[in-house]
């Protein structure tokens, strides 16, 4: 079996694989110009970035070289059959490589199973909506790579017949080495140092996880313990105390009903006469809360931050306890028909599960084809239950849309605002782009939205309901259009206040209209409804980590985000961000890093104390 040994094959099958590494390099290199990590990079970072990418290729792509080349070579196979294994699995990798760098260019992460469960779990073909051009240019950029990938194999064919060199695996492996090991302790003096350059770089390769030696470096009294722990976030418990106090309520003497009209991804500077007049107009007999923050900046720990009053930091001691949220379980012990009305599925995130999990008779999905008719959908059904309202119970109802989320809606809902794209092409996103077409088809469908508010507003008022009835108003989360500068589109990529800030209008029978001047936060919805809806006496720091809405109170050191990934948001905009990889990064309100930056450590373990509360 030796002496059948393919050795030319050997050869050309590495040289395929050097070059397949340095075009995988190339594309890992491009991420970093997707966002503003260019600003603050050195010298030193860029050498150590360059290494860095193509370090991760040459491990990626060592894999398929080793279980494909390898073996063929051992029994004596062609090499024309080698080349065309490592050629599909290069040509796939390049694919994956490319279609996360556009996942990255938005979200600023990249592709996990977060991701993959959302592309195939239940009701994926309502959270994500494209185009046909939109699979029409990836499939076409897919067959580009692929071709790539040919290309290469013809040009190692092409210098495996020149190269002939005495020294070929020396001269070939010890540059390769050398830069991976200039790579490994790169990342080593910049973890300990805390160098801004290189821990910001290394994020940006995805799945990249160079090694770290800092309790060594201390052992050997390089680097001081203290100051590398003063930031630390030590993990709490598994146990959740919710509340932390036994309620005591006061039953009131009239029930009201709640209405909770909620726009997925709604961006502030949409709340305008023009675009949403009937919000407007009914904002101005309500409570208007301008400075107005969400619990996080996607979907799950916005709705989760809105019911609980708690961070999704603490989703999944809820999810392992089974715990529901207290407003949703004592609006059911005070006999309120509760009930749903979503647009995008409830089956994930599972908001069924998670808050209404008591809920008998929910409605988790809701038929149509497009997030706009399923709009129009969920608006008839509530409108519908509204007339056959008897009074004879308290109800609290959610309506959930989702076209402002989607950024879809027919081309005959697309004359408000001109100039306007006529569907969302991902891919012409940039940081050099004018985002006003963009912009105007979110606009828009946010317009179409309103419009259908407007319909449930006005069936509230015909049916004479406003009189004891709460209404709120507001976003699960914000929708950013590139308004920093930066690259940043969408939600779930930062937490600047353009992700996690959204308009809160709060009417309540007797309420006194007009704009309140201090900030307000998603956790301060459910302690407030306790209280006014339910007649709950406890002190809302029982129950949330909000306020009520009424209290002015400072609401410094705002937490939004999960348990791996979040972010304290101060009242002068700076950011304290933890990322998932446990590093900290202090941004200002633009996003902009600041390296030199001096927390107030008392603060920052006050936050993480309050953060921490409610477990045992």
């Amino acid at each position: 079996m030796i002496k059948r040994l393919n050795k030319a094959g050997i050869r050309q099958g590495f040289l395929y694989y050097l070059l397949a590494t340095l075009a995988l390099a190339l594309i890992f290199f491009c991420y970093i110009f997707q966002g503003a990590s260019t600003e603050m990079m050195t010298p030193i970072g860029w050498i150590y970035f360059v290494a860095s990418c193509i370090t991760h290729a040459a491990i990626l792509l060592l894999i398929p070289f080793l279980l494909i080349q390898l073996p063929l070579a051992v029994l004596g196979c062609r090499q024309r059959w080698a080349n065309g294994a490592l050629g599909f699995v290069y040509g796939l990798l390049f694919v994956l490589a490319v279609a996360n760098s556009y996942v990255y260019a938005i979200y600023h992460f990249h592709i996990n199973g977060l991701v993959l469960e959302m592309l195939t779990g239940p009701g994926a073909s309502e959270i994500f909506v494209f185009s046909f051009w939109i699979y029409a240019k990836a499939i076409v950029l897919s067959l580009l790579l692929m071709a790539l990938s040919g290309v290469l194999a013809w040009l190692s064919r092409k210098l495996a017949k020149r190269c002939r060199q005495r020294h070929f695996w020396r001269n070939s492996l010890l540059p390769l080495l050398a830069v991976g090991l200039f790579s490994q302790a790169g990342h080593i003096y910049g973890s300990a140092t805390v160098n801004a350059s290189i821990v910001e770089s290394t994020d940006v390769i995805p799945y990249y996880f160079p090694l770290r030696a800092n309790k060594l470096l201390v052992k050997m009294g390089m680097i001081d313990r203290r100051k590398m722990n003063r930031l630390h976030f030590k993990s709490a418990g598994s146990s959740v105390v919710y509340p932390l106090r036994p309620l005591k309520i006061r039953k009131p003497e009239k029930p009201l009903n709640v209405v909770i009209l909620c726009i997925d991804s709604w961006n502030p500077r949409t709340l305008t006469a023009d675009c949403t007049p009937n919000i407007c107009n009914f904002a101005r007999e309500a409570e208007q809360y301008p400075h107005h923050l969400s619990s996080s900046n996607g979907t799950r720990g916005g709705i989760f931050g809105m019911f609980t009053g708690l961070s999704a930091y603490y989703w999944k001691s809820f999810e392992y306890a089974n715990i529901q949220p207290l407003l949703i379980e004592q609006l059911l012990k005070a006999g309120y028909k509760v009930q749903a009305y979503p647009s995008a599925t409830f089956d994930y995130p599972p908001f069924a599960k998670m808050i209404f999990g008591h809920v008998k008779g929910l409605n988790t999905n809701t038929p149509g084809a497009t997030p706009y008719e399923r709009d129009i959908r969920i608006t008839h059904n509530f409108m519908t239950d509204l007339d056959r309202y008897d009074g004879s119970r308290p109800f609290f109802s959610f309506v959930f849309y989702d076209s402002a989320h989607a950024i879809e809606v027919p081309k005959s809902k697309q004359h408000r605002f001109r100039p306007c794209w006529e569907y969302c092409d991902y891919m012409k996103l940039s940081n050099d782009i004018d985002p006003t077409p963009f912009f105007n088809l979110y606009r828009n469908c946010v317009a179409e939205v309103d419009s259908l508010i407007g319909l449930t507003l006005d069936k509230l008022k015909q049916k004479d309901l406003l009189r004891n009835t709460v209404v709120i108003i507001t976003g699960d989360h914000g929708q950013e259009f590139n308004e920093n500068h930066n690259n940043y589109w969408g939600h779930s990529s930062n937490y600047s206040e353009w992700q996690i800030h959204t308009p809160l209008i709060y009417y309540y029978p007797g309420c006194k209209p007009g704009k309140r001047g201090y900030r307000t936060t998603h956790y301060d919805l459910s302690p407030t409804l306790l209280r006014q809806v339910l007649g709950v006496t406890n002190p809302p720091s029982d129950l949330s980590m909000g306020h009520d809405l009424s209290d002015p109170s400072p609401r410094d050191w705002h937490l939004a985000g999960n348990d791996l990934y979040y972010a304290f948001t101060l009242t002068d905009g700076t950011i304290v961000e933890k990322r998932g990889s446990g590093s900290l990064k202090v941004l200002d309100k633009r996003m902009r890093p600041l390296p030199d930056y001096r927390l107030n450590a008392r603060e920052l373990q006050e936050a993480i104390r309050n953060m921490n509360r409610f477990f045992k």
